[in-house]
């Protein structure tokens, strides 16, 4: 090969080096540049122009509003979208139960969007204080714990309350989520839907009985206790249910039990003033006794029936800031 010959080789060489030198520094730096803008946006916020934040944009399916919304991020006045920490508002958000997911996203040139998803409550509960004061608690379908904020007071006077429940604080604050709550609330919307002014009258419902026995227990306004249990769906239950109380409804009842099926109800009837209870034998056809129909080991535990729900349309609102 001549000498001008191998000068050409030797330059086209240097030149494929050279390019690709450039194509893997490009490529680095738009790595570089991706996790920047990922984990910390604020280092680009001195080469970025960004207008400050004027709107916060809130999409929620729940009952939160723009107010709460701006209280709980507490934005400095005048900060611009580009010296945001999404990461470190989304945080301030979820610190409250109430809120299950939350989405934050710039919309330039000034507008912060959120996007939250809200859980709701199924049942409440009164807990004591190390002070000695007492104060109502909220628990969604998931079993998380919490206080609850811009909820209307008739909702909530109308949600049973939970008995049976042992509270485990958690780490970083809050609780742990109650056991048994998917369950129960698989029974309260059943009932809800099937039978809604029988369960206007629930207004205990206990879940100590559940993880030994599979049992849910119901207090009513005339009835101590209805035991639902996991053998059938509850929608039998509750049709069971509703035909006992028809049977029965001149009579006193104490308590019945449906978790054993469809076959045998036990029921006791409460005495009336100044009348013995009647033997086994004279209790209405069709409906066992309790004190001979109960056995002495519970019933082995079946398989949890499964229900699907319709989620709640979100709504948009947006406020100035």
């Amino acid at each position: 090969m001549s000498r001008e010959g191998r000068k050409r080789l030797v330059m086209g060489f240097v030149k494929v080096g050279l390019g690709l030198l450039l194509a893997l520094t490009l490529v680095w730096a738009s790595w570089e540049l991706l996790q920047t803008w990922q984990n910390n946006p604020t280092r680009l916020a001195a080469p970025v122009k960004s207008e400050p934040v004027r709107v916060v944009k809130l999409t929620t399916n729940g009952v939160l509003d723009e107010a709460w919304v701006l209280h709980r991020l507490a934005l400095p006045r005048g900060v611009s979208l580009m010296e945001l920490d999404l990461q470190v508002l989304q945080d301030a958000l979820l610190a409250d139960h109430q809120i299950r997911t939350a989405v934050l996203t710039r919309k330039f040139p000034d507008t912060l969007v959120v996007t939250l998803q809200e859980r709701t409550p199924v049942g409440r509960l009164r807990v004591q204080e190390r002070s000695g004061g007492a104060r109502d608690l909220l628990v969604a379908r998931d079993g998380v714990v919490f206080v609850g904020i811009n909820f209307e007071p008739s909702m909530v006077s109308g949600l049973p309350w939970l008995d049976g429940i042992t509270l485990t604080p958690a780490r970083g604050g809050g609780f742990t989520p109650v056991l048994g709550m998917e369950t129960l609330a698989d029974l309260f919307e059943t009932a809800q839907v099937n039978v809604p002014l029988l369960y206007r009258t629930w207004r205990v419902a206990s879940l100590e009985r559940f993880s030994t026995y599979g049992e849910i227990v119901i207090r009513t306004d005339s009835i101590p206790e209805i035991t639902f249990g996991l053998r059938d769906n509850f929608y039998t239950q509750i049709a069971l249910l509703d035909a006992v109380l028809a049977e029965t409804q001149s009579k006193p009842v104490q308590s019945i039990n449906l978790s054993f099926g469809k076959k045998q109800v036990p029921v006791v009837f409460a005495p009336l003033p100044g009348v013995a209870l009647p033997p086994a034998s004279t209790v209405t056809p069709g409906i066992h006794d309790a004190r001979r129909a109960v056995p002495d080991r519970p019933l082995t535990r079946p398989t949890r029936p499964f229900f699907t729900f319709q989620p709640s349309q979100p709504r948009e609102t947006s406020r100035d800031l």
